[in-house]
């Protein structure tokens, strides 16, 4: 049995900026003055670690941040629900076909691996009309620290699949070096798709176990998929 684990933006979908957006203008309501997002990491990064850069562009002394992140993590959620569309979410090459066919294979199961917190990440799925192909993972609301992340996603998919995946039979699929450095903290395979905020050159340097452009690159994934099935 597999457990895939996929990243959401860059890789699932793309919404336009309104993540960044609904960021930026929470942050910058609470600190008092403009956050400016260009100075600020995005591409893989979890969103507590997201919001800490926030705060200390904001003018906030780095022992006052701690206990602020949490409230700020709330306010950007309450942000981002009100404004985030259908109409802005759009789901990236090859994903459709590629959840649609794992959802009828019984030797795979889903999960996510992702910096959103666990509720904004189901608001960017559920604008994608894709929620409802997982029921867990791993979360930016688990911890900062995006390499920890895929032992949250695992113990949670034990205990939902009541089955017992281990490293050598998970697989992450991201956009960003940190999707493949967390894979590999894990001891998961990693799979890169260069459909994000990294480039295919920069990913490639990584050296993920199976690098793609898209994830319409069917024939590609599925025949990784296949290799790990029967190793």
């Amino acid at each position: 049995m597999i457990l895939v684990l996929f990243d959401i933006d860059g890789t699932l979908i793309t919404s336009g900026g309104t993540g960044r957006k609904a960021i930026a203008k929470a942050l910058s309501e609470f600190c008092g003055v403009e956050i400016d997002m260009s100075k600020v990491p995005l591409g893989g990064r979890t969103d507590p670690a997201i919001v800490r850069d926030c705060l200390r562009i904001g003018g906030f002394k780095e022992h006052e941040i701690p206990a602020l992140i949490p409230v700020c993590l709330e306010i950007y959620a309450e942000e981002l629900e009100r404004v985030i569309r259908p109409e802005h979410v759009t789901l990236l090459p090859g994903v459709q076909s590629l959840l649609d066919t794992l959802a009828t294979r019984p030797e795979f199961s889903l999960g996510l691996i992702t910096g959103n917190m666990q509720n904004t990440a189901y608001m960017k799925l559920r604008a994608g009309q894709i929620a409802s192909y997982f029921t867990c993972g791993g979360f930016g609301s688990d911890h900062e620290d995006r390499n920890l992340l895929p032992s949250f996603a695992r113990d949670r998919a034990n205990a939902h699949y009541k089955r017992s995946f281990s490293p050598s039979k998970t697989i992450v699929i991201g956009d960003t070096e940190h999707d493949i450095s967390c894979s590999r903290h894990f001891g998961a395979w990693a799979i890169g798709v260069s459909t994000g905020m990294s480039s295919h050159e920069n990913l490639a340097a990584c050296q993920p176990d199976l690098l793609v452009t898209s994830l319409n690159e069917s024939e590609m994934v599925w025949s990784f998929f296949e290799s790990i099935l029967k190793a």
